[in-house]
Order: structure tokens, then sequence, then C-alpha cells
């Protein structure tokens, strides 16, 4: 919701975040980071495109495209290749991913604002894994407690989206909300996502530097996924 090209910033910083911290657990490899913006996100309320699929029914089908265009210029010999998704993104995302002709390695959810019901279950979704985390809900207006937006949209949206945290869809689920890893160095705290953002002045989004959502997707997206911290 409201992402434009117009403004990239977080984006920026949060792709570069992504890359650095696969570094840092899977060590030095010939990885690329792509900040996808290739649709028309819907606008922030009053604006109702965010409780609906039109968005993200017609990014889907240009996302589809890109990952087909991928394979076509690799002449089928795709590089592991990741899906990640934030928000309203996770609803355009999961239906590209159903869509002819296309398959990737891993999708990761974070912060869904919901998955579309023709979507029942992680099986539907062309991945080899499906990743799913998610921050403790709060309330509106009181940000630092956990992700003030992302209940909204699956719960009030018509009809309303599932959940790809519940048990009920199947994803392999991985925590935000703060947790002490072990580590090669040994034990590390990682901190708790705040925000319902990828990148925050207060490093409290899924994406900032130190976050246990930064290093699981991390994990996720470098064919470590056996290694995330469970969601609790």
């Amino acid at each position: 919701m409201t992402s434009s090209s117009e403004r990239m910033e977080g984006w920026v910083q949060a792709a570069q975040n992504i890359k650095d911290e696969q570094r840092t657990v899977a060590g030095k490899g010939d990885r690329a980071v792509i900040a996808w913006m290739g649709y028309d996100a819907p606008p922030a309320p009053p604006d109702l495109g965010v409780f609906n699929q039109e968005a993200a029914e017609a990014g889907a089908s240009k996302l589809a495209a890109s990952i087909r265009g991928l394979d076509a210029v690799r002449a089928g010999n795709m590089p592991r290749t990741n899906v990640l998704a934030h928000s309203y993104g996770t609803t355009t995302a999961s239906l590209g991913l159903t869509q002819a002709g296309v398959h990737v390695d891993n999708f990761v959810s974070i912060a869904s604002a919901g998955i579309p019901q023709s979507i029942p279950t992680a099986d539907e979704i062309q991945a080899d894994h499906v990743y799913a985390g998610q921050a403790r809900d709060t309330l509106v207006g009181f940000r630092g407690f956990g992700d003030q937006y992302a209940y909204i949209g699956r719960d009030f949206s018509v009809p309303y989206r599932l959940d790809p945290t519940n048990d009920s869809f199947g994803a392999e689920t991985f925590g935000a909300d703060g947790a002490v890893v072990d580590t090669p160095a040994g034990p590390q705290q990682l901190r708790g996502v705040k925000d319902h953002g990828v990148w925050t002045k207060h490093h409290e989004g899924y994406l900032d530097v130190g976050t246990e959502s930064l290093r699981n997707v991390a994990l996720a997206t470098t064919g470590n996924g056996d290694r995330v911290s469970p969601a609790r």
C-alpha cells in the first residue's frame, strides 16, 4: 500500500540489508536483490483499494511475466530465485505465483495483508518452500508494540483474506518478535519488529538490521530455511 517508484529510499535500503544479511548467514556468494516495484499499488485509505484484489490481480500478471522473462533469458538455467513480499505485496505475489509457467525456489511472506481465499493452502503456490513471518498485532496509533496494520488488511477485506502464518495454511513460519539465537560467534540478541514497515527511522521494521525478521528472511532465501528461529 502506497508503495511507488517515486519513493524508493526505504526499499533500496531494505534490499541492501537483505543482501548484507545473506552474506552474514551464508557466506560469500554471487547474489543479487531486486526491489521490484512493477505495478500500481493501492493508495492509502480513505481509498478502499487495499481492501480488494483489483490492484493485486493486475500486479500479479506483471510479476509473473517478470519471472518468466528471467527464466527465458537464462535459457532455462535459473539460479536460486526467491520472491519476498511485504503487506499487500503478499496478496499480489501469491496470485502471481499461481499463474502458468511460473515457479520459484522460495516464497517468503512478511507482514501479510492477506492471501486470497482462492489460494487456500501453501501447496497452491508454485514454490519449493513457502515461508511466513508476522510480528505481534497491535492497535493502530500505538507505535512501538508490533505490527499495527497487517491484520486490518486480512480481516477487513471483502472477502476477508487468509493469514499465511496460520497452521491451516501450511507455510513454514518464523519468528519476528525478537529472540536470542546461536551464531558461530556465540549467542546473539535479535530485536523484535515493532512497526509494519520494512525500514524505519527507529530501526524496528521487518527488514531493519539486527531484527529477527531480517535474519530469518536471509536464511530462507539462501537455502537455510531449516535454521530459521521459530514463531511464538
